[in-house]
């Protein structure tokens, strides 16, 4: 993190600055490559467990009870990946370099773009769906309004994952927590 004089700081980087403070020494052993990817891969197996959930509940509503543990196995999952990551998804600018700005306007359109897509998905299917009568109309409005959610889960991922990739091997906060270890 830069260092930067407190007098010249808005009060999001002050917010910033302090989150990464108090974040920057959990989960020590999850910080590697190996593990930032695990987690990574872990939220896109969640978000594709929340979506066969979501259309299996139009034909067999029982199934949406499993929404339950999944919504809390993704949260855990993400708030893992950030904080490994520093929240650097939500960095203010002048704490990244061009690179790592490049990448996360990147994600954040591409995050905007996939959740409009599901936006405009969902819309076309509950105004056709309706209009056609397709099953019951709670069914409908139910695995609509979970496709709905999975949308802002996969806004929230894109912008994480792509800054957990932005690493640098020899900048990884778990090599220094190995050299002082060493010591």
């Amino acid at each position: 993190m830069n260092s930067i004089a407190e007098d010249t700081l808005t009060a999001a980087e002050r917010r910033y600055e302090t989150t990464v403070a108090r974040l920057s020494g959990s989960l020590p052993t999850w910080r590697t490559p190996e593990r930032r990817r695990l987690l990574v891969r872990l939220n896109w197996a969640c978000v594709a467990v929340m979506a066969l959930i979501a259309l299996a509940g139009f034909f067999w509503f029982p199934i949406v009870i499993a929404w339950v543990p999944m919504a809390v196995a993704i949260c855990a999952v993400w708030t893992m990946l950030r904080t490994v990551i520093d929240v650097k998804d939500t960095d203010p600018p002048r704490y990244l370099d061009e690179f790592e700005t490049q990448t996360l306007l990147r994600a954040r359109s591409t995050a905007l773009s996939v959740l409009v897509g599901f936006c405009f998905v969902i819309g076309i299917v509950l105004v056709f769906g309706s209009s056609m009568e397709l099953g019951d109309g709670h069914r409908l409005a139910y695995a609509m309004g979970g496709v709905a959610i999975l949308g802002v889960f996969v806004g929230g991922i894109i912008p994480a994952a792509a800054m957990a990739g932005t690493f640098d091997p020899a900048d990884d906060p778990a090599d220094s927590l190995d050299d002082a270890d060493d010591r």
